[in-house]
């Protein structure tokens, strides 16, 4: 890769968004996909604060969450640069972003791709996680630590960044003489080693069908089956102890009160929503764990279906462009382009939705965050107006401020005051 325009020979371009992109593009450019960026950018914002809160760090699953909302973060970062920036600028016409646009255009291209190939396999990895504790249990807490996780999240990323290297070397920036400016602009051109036949075929066709959405799409798909079979058997097993319980019970009111009583605690206690005995605490304790864990494994399963729906159209693009070259060329194909992409950028902004939706401990963090926000806004706003007519008779000593035409309270009063 390389910005500097000496070696390339400079030629004449037109900048107008009346030839350099379909309309199609524009409407998805312009006007669609910055609202899911702006969403998407503020909605990871807050994933990253509230993983990062210790009550969510003590389960190791979040750790894979909170890498996975700054990769996405970094997504909508660079899809912005790469995909609207240059559309908006040839719109905008305006000199200065025109010639701008290209050279941030070439710098977050690989960045996106980085981020969207670590994003990818953070899914197939917290899958898998969710996977093993859900179906070998046993398993999982003997592999599973801080230590491991942490070495699963560095390779994850490692890996990204080294499958892609590549991208840094397939676009550059190329001086050119505006027709439409009258004066010297810059356009990205593809280089050399993009166009190579050799290279395009082994790393932009098979390898990135293969590592982007075969590998991803197989390895979710039977995780996610697996998972929701096992969830299933575990909701009928669930039923069928509650349904015996229940008998149970009817079967103990029929006994006299007495011989109901428990010698060993001599009384009862309340656990969840109903009342069971001292040596029964554990089990109860027990059961309210098995919840959230399950509550988790539901938000996950949630996340992976998303996932697959929204990258399944991109897939399909991918393999009509390596059979149909004739169909690139079409309106149709590049509807689908921009829808495709539109999807898989939803994909990573509207995460925030699953939390709040599936994760209890997620959504009471959320609420508790902003509602110290909105009281912490509350505190900020004066306690007074202009031209308000009072008269205050302090009771004991207090600070107040007497202003032109008014009186205001501050904080930290106390109660000891008397209005007139």
């Amino acid at each position: 890769m390389s910005d500097s325009t000496t070696d390339v020979e400079v030629f004449d371009c037109f900048h107008s968004n009346e030839t350099t992109f379909r309309p199609i593009q524009g409407l998805f450019r312009v006007y669609l996909m910055p609202m899911t960026y702006l969403f998407g950018i503020c909605a990871n914002a807050i994933n990253i604060f509230v993983f990062s809160h210790p009550k969510m760090r003590s389960q190791l699953v979040n750790w894979f969450f909170f890498v996975l909302s700054i990769s996405d973060l970094s997504v909508l970062v660079s899809s912005f640069f790469v995909f609207s920036m240059p559309v908006i600028a040839e719109y905008s016409e305006n000199y200065e972003m025109v010639t701008e646009s290209p050279r941030l255009l070439v710098w977050f291209y690989p960045i996106a791709h980085t981020s969207h190939t670590t994003s990818v396999y953070l899914t197939i990895l917290v899958s898998v996680h969710r996977y093993l504790g859900v179906c070998h249990p046993f398993l999982i807490r003997r592999i599973s630590s801080a230590k491991s996780v942490k070495i699963v999240l560095a390779a994850a990323v490692i890996f990204a960044v080294v499958f892609n290297i590549p991208r840094w070397f397939e676009l550059q920036n190329a001086g050119c003489f505006s027709e439409f400016y009258l004066r010297m602009s810059e356009v990205v051109l593809p280089t050399d080693f993009m166009m190579n036949p050799t290279y395009t075929i082994a790393y932009r066709n098979v390898a990135f069908i293969v590592v982007m959405f075969l590998v991803p799409f197989i390895t979710l798909t039977i995780v996610n089956c697996r998972i929701i079979s096992t969830l299933r058997n575990s909701t009928k097993l669930h039923r069928s102890m509650t349904y015996t319980k229940s008998k149970s019970k009817a079967l103990q009111l029929s006994i006299p009160k007495r011989e109901r009583f428990d010698k060993r605690s001599g009384s009862d206690i309340s656990c969840s929503n109903g009342t069971v005995k001292s040596g029964e605490v554990i089990a109860c304790q027990k059961a309210n764990a098995e919840r959230k864990e399950h509550g988790v494994t539901v938000m996950l399963v949630a996340i992976v279906t998303e996932f697959l729906i929204f990258n399944a159209l991109a897939f399909a693009n991918n393999i009509l462009e390596l059979y149909s070259e004739q169909s690139v060329a079409s309106d149709y194909y590049t509807a689908l382009v921009e829808t495709s992409t539109l999807m898989v950028n939803l994909n990573g902004a509207t995460t925030i939705v699953i939390y709040l939706a599936f994760g209890s401990k997620y959504r009471s963090i959320f609420l508790k965050m902003f509602s110290k926000l909105y009281r912490r806004i509350r505190r900020e706003r004066p306690l007074c107006h202009a031209n308000e007519t009072s008269v205050l008779v302090v009771t004991s000593q207090v600070e107040f401020d007497v202003r032109h035409g008014s009186t205001c309270m501050l904080k930290g009063t106390p109660p000891q005051r008397k209005y007139l």
